[in-house]
């Protein structure tokens, strides 16, 4: 007989912005340990991780698998893992792919240039936006245009 062995996760709530333009309200699953890093797993990383889907249960209590690359954004309550480093916060408007608009301020890191431009092209898959008391990652693949509220 072979032995399941499993990993212990716990719940976390996100807000999942689909490039269908449908924004999911779930609970994702997250372990207590994180394998990149010290500290428990981010949304982040969970989205990271290798596989093509999600699993997350909806505000209706389905279970639901979540295409990895239809995700646009994700949004979580910030904490202090998702904010280690330093950074600096260039205010912005983002619109993304299904009509998805985030205001807010981009978590630049410290080095990568001051110009919303350098931000989002020395940013890697992902930039980290703080709206609304929520951080959101942001992936930039799905980023339609982005402007200062200068212009």
């Amino acid at each position: 007989m072979t032995e399941r062995l499993l990993i212990e996760k716990r719940s976390h709530p996100a807000d999942v912005f689909l490039a269908d333009g449908r924004v999911i309200e779930a609970l994702v699953f997250v372990s207590e340990y994180a394998q990149t890093h010290d500290g428990p797993q981010t949304v982040r990383d969970l989205i990271d991780e290798p596989g093509q889907v999600v699993p997350a249960v909806d505000a209706d209590g389905e279970f639901v698998l979540i295409h990895k690359d239809a995700i646009s954004a994700v949004s979580v309550s910030p904490s202090d893992q998702d904010l280690h480093g330093y950074w600096h916060e260039t205010p912005a408007t983002l619109r993304l792919v299904g009509g998805h608009r985030v205001d807010g301020a981009l978590l630049v890191e410290d080095g990568s240039g001051d110009r919303l431009s350098d931000a989002i092209n020395n940013a890697g898959d992902w930039i980290r936006v703080r709206s609304s008391g929520s951080l959101l990652w942001v992936r930039v693949a799905a980023l339609v245009s982005a402007r200062t509220p200068e212009g």
